[in-house]
C-alpha cells in the first residue's frame, strides 16, 4: 500500500515538475514589458500611499496653529477667520485640507504640501509622473495660445510643456515659432522642449502661454515675474486653468485656486496688467500684459 502511494506521489511530482518547467519556458513570452511596467506602477502607487500615510501621522502630532498666513497676499489672521475646505487626493496623498483667505479670496493648501522644500516637491512630481498618466490637454493649450492674439512673425513660449499635449507639434505644423519649457524632466517632455531655464534666458518672446500650470506654482507671483522677464514690453501672457474656481480639487498638487479678488492681487504682485478673463465651462483663460 505504501509503495503504491509512493508511486502515485512520484508520478504527481513528475507531472508537477514538468508543468513548472513548461511554465518557466513560457514565462518570457507571458510577462511582457507592459506587464512589468504595470506592476512597477502599482508598486510605486502603493509606496506613494504608504509614504503619505506616514506623513499624515506625523502631521497629526503637530500642535494646531491659532493663526494662519495667506500664501498669496500675506494676510494673517486667526485660523477661524479662514474658511476650511477638506477633500481627498485620488493620487495617494490622503486627506487635503485647504483654507480660503478672507482678504483676497484665494484658496490655498494643503499646508503639508506648502511646507515641502523645492527638492521634496520636485521628488513628488517625479514619483507622480512615473506612477500616473496625465490627460491630453492639446485643445485647451491651443486655445490659450490663441488668447495671445499671436502674429506670424512672433516667437512664443509654452510654459509647462510635458508629454500630455500635442500642441507644440500642431502649432509648429501651422507655421508658428513656438518653443516649450518643462521644468520637470520626469514629465517626459517632447522633443525640442527645454528643461532648464538657463537655456532660454537669453531669448525674448512675444508671448507666453500655459494650461493647467498656475495652480501648481509654489510661488505664483515670483514665477509670473520670472516669465515676464522673458517677454518683450507690451507683450501678453495667457494662462488657462479651471482652478480659477474651486474645481479639480482632488489632487494635492493643486496648491492655489484663484477665486474672486485673488487674480487682481496676483497680477499686482507680479507687476502685470489684466487684459481679459474668459470662462467657458472648465476652460478659463486669463490674459495679462507686461507694461
Amino acid at each position: 500500500m505504501f509503495s503504491g502511494v509512493k508511486a502515485r506521489f512520484s508520478a504527481l511530482r513528475r507531472i508537477l515538475l514538468a508543468g513548472i518547467s513548461r511554465f518557466l519556458e513560457l514565462l518570457p513570452r507571458l510577462v511582457t514589458r507592459e506587464h512589468l511596467h504595470h506592476v512597477e506602477r502599482v508598486l510605486l502607487r502603493h509606496q506613494i500611499s504608504a509614504k503619505w500615510d506616514q506623513i499624515h501621522r506625523l502631521e497629526g502630532l503637530r500642535e494646531r496653529p491659532s493663526s494662519l498666513l495667506c500664501e498669496l497676499c500675506g494676510h494673517e489672521s486667526e485660523l477661524s477667520a479662514f474658511r476650511e475646505f477638506r477633500t481627498h487626493c485620488i493620487f495617494g496623498g490622503g486627506e487635503i485640507v485647504r483654507h480660503q483667505c478672507p482678504a483676497c479670496d484665494v484658496i490655498f493648501g494643503s499646508n503639508t504640501m506648502m511646507r515641502l522644500s523645492a527638492e521634496a516637491l520636485t521628488e513628488e512630481y517625479e514619483w507622480h509622473y512615473l506612477a500616473f498618466d496625465e490627460g491630453d490637454s492639446t485643445e485647451d493649450e491651443i486655445r490659450a495660445f490663441r488668447g495671445l492674439q499671436p502674429e506670424s512673425r512672433g516667437r512664443y513660449l509654452n510654459w509647462g510643456a510635458g508629454n500630455w499635449s500635442q500642441s507644440l507639434s500642431r502649432l509648429r505644423h501651422e507655421g508658428w515659432d513656438v518653443l516649450g519649457f518643462e521644468p520637470h524632466s520626469s514629465a517626459m517632455p517632447q522633443n525640442g522642449v527645454v528643461t532648464k531655464l538657463e537655456h532660454i534666458k537669453h531669448l525674448s518672446f512675444d508671448g507666453i502661454f500655459s494650461n493647467n500650470l498656475l495652480e501648481h506654482l509654489r510661488h505664483p507671483a515670483d514665477d509670473l515675474r520670472q516669465m515676464a522677464s522673458l517677454l518683450k514690453p507690451g507683450s501678453l501672457m495667457s494662462h488657462a486653468t479651471p482652478c480659477f474656481d474651486y474645481r479639480f480639487e482632488f489632487t494635492r498638487f493643486h496648491l492655489f485656486f484663484f477665486l474672486g479678488r485673488s487674480r487682481e492681487v496676483l497680477a499686482q504682485r507680479a507687476g502685470l496688467e489684466v487684459v481679459s478673463f474668459e470662462e467657458d465651462g472648465n476652460f478659463m483663460n486669463w490674459v495679462l500684459r507686461k507694461p
